[in-house]
């Protein structure tokens, strides 16, 4: 069940039940005085040490929702994260499809007495009235009169309500329409001669005749009904649709011999059901997708199904175009943009085998596909595959289970490797396949690393845009190509402050700077009294805003300004350096509305824009030939975190962006700004030298015993009593003592405050566990039970394996 519990439950089945219930089907049970919606993991003969077990309510499904050994990999993934199994096996199911069992609350008879009689006053009074029509969830009630919460208890125990459960259809069902045809046994001719009089059902027969119809309910349409010449049958609507291709995908191209042998090797796994996990090590440009799609088809050929995973919402646009020029209307789109309704029409079209393929975020991964035979994880370096939910899983480690699972292929695809993968597979767990160049020979882009502080000597000024940048972009913009500017900072300004008291304005509710959102143009970033700022300022934490203020705070002076600078500030600045120039962006502002992620990107595709500016979101996996320039705004920006991991991601992020440039006829070129050029990560990537920067990785984590040498557990105590917090957390060193991290090699890293020490009026300390990966595992579940009650007002959060400790 959904529940912080750490093993399954038993529950007992009559006869007929036990007949057909299986793994994988959702059953409604009662539990603690409410009936919750349960997986069932096992299914077993009674035993006399069982004692009374409480019966199953209602079996909901007539065949497994989840395939039993995808039920099997969830359960292994859940002990893997620290995570309670039920609540791991919710996170595989399309949110909304589970009846929801509610309480509700009933006018009783003495209560209907003692409205009329006018014993309930106030408040009270106006409660009673509002169930006298109808009962209502407790939820409503509750939110609605939630002044009288203490109350209701004690109207229930003078007898004026009456409390009872009841189960909720899911909020989300199957769809259907009505499609009318001829009747099977219809002499057409002759009902042509009957209704040769009524040219309405003449023209339906006639329209019927050719083929079935969805029709609007009519009195012509009727006639032919009651007359038996016309039936109808309720059949499945599938909401939404894929939309127009971005691009005409052509024809496959031929393979290179180093495709023909990945192509080759994987094809050889999925025939033998081996469950091997490959690591296909290629450079940017250099055909992974292609692999792709012929390992798919091998897949398929063998009547096995194909899970394809790309870290961002805006890579699926194109792997499914991909995908669907090559296998037709066989695909299904699993991900977070789309409506309760439209995902699970593609989870339903999945689990009845409708259809073979599933495309998506990293929850596709749980898609229901029986025998899954190929599974892909596309840039499988990237940080997006780990979930930050209850359930904080890696989506690349549930692929590797799933591959061996079902004796599958899993390939993972990079031209940055994350380095613990790098590190297994020089082990021999993982296999190597590798394309070491571009497809028709095209070269990798120039890289040319600009330092940003000898241009601020040179010019007298800071700058948002050098001069090589600003050259370069002058010169594609004349020639008819296109450009990507990546900034991985959204706003128009990161810091509003005042230059008389130096007070910076700062969420109310975060520890964190607001950051300002403009929505006018030819923002100089100084203020004056009589120039007011629009737009607004925002917590890009807790959602937090507020209209930006003339006088400062603190002081009470005018002279206050913007500082440092964002995506809108820097489409803003290349639109005034360009007026003729089409500037799009693609940040999670401008995308934020449904539909306008693909909109940005496709006009990109045809041409639409010549420079498109954005965050990591442009960063990855778009292939768009005319592009020749990519500029580099702030490639530091990710050094400065408190991370150990944020040199790679700088390498990751900047040798990915720089291979969007050149993929077409004419060759790329990309400038990188830094105010670091030195530094390891940006002088490697300006080569494009993963083996060099994977060795220095390496060498630079060993001393500290940093993965990939050592595993580590994040714990994080979050309260909103700062005392609290800090008392917890200590609490929590001496209970992972106690629990033997010392005699198991075990070392403890704090507890201090987190970097963001109070989010949503939280505050926020932290802990880290680092040892060996089975051992670390047992003693923080170990830890994780012990402090249970221990912690109050206190809530602790277990991350195994965490990517983000901020």
């Amino acid at each position: 069940m959904p529940l912080p519990v750490d093993e399954p439950l038993s529950y007992a089945l009559d006869a007929a039940g036990a007949a057909r219930i299986a793994c994988g089907m959702r059953v409604l049970v009662p539990c603690g005085g409410r009936r919750v919606t349960g997986v069932v993991v096992r299914v077993r003969d009674a035993r006399p040490d069982d004692g009374e077990l409480r019966g199953v309510g209602r079996v909901i499904d007539e065949t497994p929702a989840l395939p039993g050994r995808l039920v099997e990999v969830i359960l292994e993934a859940a002990r893997e994260a620290l995570c309670p199994p039920g609540i791991a096996l919710a996170a595989a199911l399309p949110a909304g499809a589970s009846p929801r069992p509610i309480r509700r609350l009933a006018l009783t008879d003495a209560g209907r007495r003692a409205l009329e009689r006018g014993e309930a006053r106030g408040r009270a009074a106006e409660l009673l009235a509002a169930l006298l029509a109808r009962s209502l969830a407790e939820s409503t009630v509750r939110q609605r009169f939630s002044d009288l919460a203490g109350a209701l208890e004690r109207l229930i125990r003078v007898g004026w309500l009456a409390r009872s459960s009841a189960d909720e259809r899911a909020s989300v069902r199957e769809k259907t329409r009505r499609v009318y045809r001829l009747a099977g046994d219809v002499d057409l001719e002759a009902a042509r001669a009957a209704h040769a009089r009524a040219p309405r059902r003449l023209e339906l027969l006639e329209r019927l005749a050719r083929e079935p119809a969805a029709l609007p309910a009519s009195a012509p349409l009727r006639a032919l009904l009651d007359a038996g010449l016309v039936s109808f049958s309720d059949e499945p609507v599938v909401r939404g649709g894929p939309g127009a291709p971005m691009t005409d995908a052509g024809a496959p191209p031929r393979l290179t011999a180093h495709q023909a042998a990945a192509v080759e090797a994987l094809g050889q796994a999925i025939r033998s059901r081996s469950g091997q996990s490959f690591l296909l090590y290629g450079v940017t440009g250099s055909g992974k997708t292609e692999v792709y799609l012929r390992a798919a088809k091998i897949a398929l050929d063998a009547g096995r199904g194909v899970i394809a995973l790309v870290p961002e919402i805006s890579l699926t646009h194109q792997v499914v175009d991909r995908f669907r020029a090559r296998f037709g209307d066989r695909v299904a789109v699993l991900h977070s943009g789309l409506s309760q309704g439209e995902r699970y029409d593609q989870w339903r079209r999945l689990r009845s085998g409708e259809v073979p393929i599933a495309i998506g975020a990293r929850s596709a991964i749980f898609a229901p596909i029986e025998d899954p035979g190929l599974i892909v994880v596309d840039e499988e370096h990237d940080t997006a595959y780990k979930s930050g939910d209850a359930f904080r899983y890696h989506a690349r480690e549930v692929a590797m289970a799933r591959a061996r699972a079902s004796g599958g292929a899993l390939v993972m695809g990079s031209a940055t490797p994350d380095v613990e993968t790098a590190w297994r597979t020089g082990q021999g767990e993982i296999g190597r396949l590798v394309l070491p160049e571009r497809v028709a020979d095209r070269p990798l882009p120039e890289v040319e690393i600009v330092d940003m502080d000898a241009e601020r000597r040179r010019r007298g000024r800071r700058s948002v845009i050098s001069t090589s940048l600003r050259r370069a972009l002058a010169e594609t913009i004349a020639a008819g190509q296109q450009a990507l500017l990546l900034l991985n900072r959204r706003g128009f300004a990161t810091l509003a402050c005042c230059f008389a008291c130096g007070h910076a304005i700062r969420c109310t509710h975060c520890d964190i700077s607001l950051v300002y959102h403009s929505t006018a143009a030819g923002r100089s970033g100084r203020r004056r009294p009589d120039d007011p700022l629009e737009g607004e300022l925002r917590c890009h934490y807790c959602g937090h805003a507020q209209r930006p203020s003339v006088e400062c705070p603190g002081c009470g002076s005018t002279e206050g300004g913007l500082l440092g600078f964002g995506t809108e500030r820097l489409a803003e600045d290349v639109g005034s350096m360009f007026p003729h120039a089409r500037v799009g962006r693609l940040d999670r502002d401008t995308s934020a509305r449904k539909g306008a992620q693909r909109e940005i990107l496709a006009a990109f595709h045809r041409g639409e824009l010549d420079v498109l500016v954005g965050t990591q979101m442009i960063a990855k996996g778009h292939d768009v030939p005319n592009v020749t320039l990519v500029g580099v705004v702030a490639a530091d920006l990710g050094l400065h975190f408190p991370d150990f991991r944020s040199g790679e991601r700088t390498f990751q992020l900047l040798t990915q962006v720089a291979g969007r440039a050149g993929r077409g006829v004419q060759p790329g070129r990309v400038v990188v700004q830094t105010f670091l050029p030195d530094h390891y990560a940006i002088a490697l990537a300006r080569t494009h030298d993963f083996p060099s920067f994977y060795r220095e990785e390496l060498r630079r984590r060993e001393p500290h015993g940093y993965p990939p040498f050592r595993s580590l557990v994040h714990a994080l105590l979050v309260g909103r009593e700062e005392q609290a917090v800090e008392a917890a957390a200590h609490e929590l060193v001496r209970l992972s003592k106690d629990a033997g991290a010392d005699a198991q090699g075990v070392s403890i890293l704090g507890p201090a405050p987190a970097p963001l020490s109070r989010i949503r009026d939280e505050f926020r300390w932290q802990l880290l566990l680092l040892g060996e990966r089975s051992r670390v595992r047992a003693l923080a579940r170990e830890v994780g039970r012990a402090a249970r009650g221990k912690l109050p007002g206190v809530r602790l959060r277990l991350d195994a394996s965490p990517l983000q400790m901020l």
